[in-house]
């Protein structure tokens, strides 16, 4: 409970301290909307594919010494830094 209360202290004294700090949120537009439903339809496919998240396979699959998720997790950061490549430098 602590916790919890210390976030909302936190919140609320930097709002107080900055109040441009957490501007109003914009609403997607109906295309956009669809994009983050299929997004995350997506995400959700991946997880069940790859047999857990990204977090899961980085954190506690290695640390357990997973064969599994030490591929799975470098796979993602291969996927990563070549993403990263073709947008920077390619399109």
């Amino acid at each position: 409970m602590l916790f919890f209360a210390g976030l909302l202290a936190g919140g609320l004294l930097l709002a107080w301290l900055r109040p441009g700090s957490f501007p109003a949120p914009s609403t997607p537009s109906a295309g956009g909307l669809w994009l983050l439903v299929g997004a995350g339809l997506l995400v959700g496919f991946g997880s069940r594919l790859g047999n857990g998240c990204t977090s899961g396979h980085g954190v506690c699959g290695i640390s357990r010494g997973s064969v599994r998720s030490i591929s799975a997790t470098l796979t993602f950061m291969a996927t990563g830094v070549l993403t990263v490549f073709l947008v920077r430098h390619v399109l």
